[in-house]
């Protein structure tokens, strides 16, 4: 089942880079589409959200890769 691990370890990656780019054009759809004051605190409390989204992706990701690394030293 090594060969499917590292298919899903790879699908992460693409993942990971996929929600790269959703979060970059969401924090600049955030800030486009700002009027008033509550717009602009609500535009930072997402981009705060969206912060704590990418830790979460980061970590899955390099938790995928140590998996491929794992399974690349013991085949």
């Amino acid at each position: 089942r090594s060969q499917e691990t590292v298919d899903l370890c790879e699908e992460i990656d693409r993942l990971e880079a996929k929600a790269d780019k959703l979060r970059i054009k969401a924090i600049r759809t955030l800030f486009q589409d700002e009027g008033d004051d509550e717009a602009v605190w609500h535009a930072i409390r997402m981009q705060e959200l969206y912060k704590l989204l990418e830790i979460v992706i980061d970590s899955t990701k390099r938790a995928g890769k140590t998996i491929e690394e794992i399974l690349i030293e013991n085949a």
